[in-house]
């Protein structure tokens, strides 16, 4: 990981975790394999939060753990891709 923590995919733990690490990553990981048109890929980050802006707006009463978890919904493929 970028912050240099080291996190076992068999016995995860949430002490080996750190936002900035699944920040980073789902900003580099490509929606579709990158199979999108445009100079730049449609990263995850761009996708979660576009996905967090649509839940709000569908219910502007979401609380702020509603709002996490959309936009950590896809937070795994910082690590699985």
């Amino acid at each position: 990981m970028l912050s240099g923590r080291r996190l076992d995919l068999a016995h995860p733990s949430p002490m080996d975790v750190e936002i900035e690490d699944i920040a980073h990553g789902l900003a580099r990981v490509a929606r579709w394999n990158g199979q999108t048109k445009g100079e730049h890929a449609f990263s995850v980050a761009e996708h979660s939060v576009i996905v967090e802006r649509i839940c709000r707006k569908l219910d502007p009463s979401m609380t702020a753990k509603q709002g996490i978890t959309a936009l950590l919904h896809d937070a795994p493929e910082y690590v699985i891709g």
